[in-house]
């Protein structure tokens, strides 16, 4: 995001306050915890749990996402504006498919080219959640939309802030016992379907850059499904 004012790469900037406060709603499906690690990530020295949001300026609307800042006291007494987007929550889908009798299982991945980056890649399928969808639902639509894949089960894995600057959070699921069947795209979107193995998935994501499809698969992993 650009922008004007005496502001470092982060978003902090010097400026004027705000007006109406910003809320926060839970998304249906994940449990409440604390989604950055297990349990609370340790606080540097001499600061509080949070610093004083004295105003929010609401910049830009539209229908995909709010722009704006937040009024902040810092732990020293100055303060400053700090920038954010905020689109609705998204959830993402590691689908495993079963290998032939003798192979492993493989990823379903989704190819797509992206017109702000001007490029296309290569990642698990996603998106945003609708409004009165928990995780699940949203994650099976998702996958059914994107790939045509149903699963007989979609397991919540973990949730994550994927940018330092994107109030959103992206929500992790895995699903198995899969069926093929056609896809249910937008007129927007124009999406063909890959699987691959395990580990192949993982290189050919990385090489595509596509680091909102890395992110899922490494949570997986680490949660013990890949």
């Amino acid at each position: 995001m650009s922008g004007d004012g005496d502001r470092d790469r982060s978003g902090e900037e010097d400026g004027r306050s705000g007006g109406r406060a910003a809320s926060s709603e839970p998304t249906p499906g994940v449990p409440d915890v604390d989604i950055a690690a297990r349990g609370e990530l340790p606080r540097p020295p001499g600061t509080a749990a949070e610093w004083p949001v004295l105003g929010t300026e609401t910049e830009y609307e539209n229908p995909f996402f709010d722009a704006g800042y937040d009024r902040v006291e810092r732990p020293d007494g100055t303060r400053g504006n700090y920038y954010w987007v905020d689109p609705v929550d998204g959830v993402t889908v590691v689908a495993l498919a079963e290998g032939t009798e003798g192979e492993d299982g493989e990823v379903v991945l989704v190819e797509e080219y992206r017109p702000r980056q001007r490029r296309t890649f290569l990642t698990v399928p996603g998106g945003a959640i609708d409004a009165g969808e928990d995780v699940p639902t949203a994650a099976r639509r998702e996958l059914r939309e994107e790939s045509g894949y149903e699963a007989d089960s979609v397991e919540y894995v973990r949730s994550y802030y994927p940018d330092g600057w994107v109030r959103h959070r992206r929500h992790v699921t895995v699903a198995t016992g899969l069926s093929a069947g056609p896809q249910a795209l937008d007129e927007t979107e124009f999406i063909a379907v890959r699987t691959l193995p395990v580990e192949e998935a993982f290189e050919t994501v990385l090489d595509s850059g596509a680091g909102w499809g890395l992110g899922p698969l490494l949570v997986a992993r680490e949660a013990g499904y890949l």
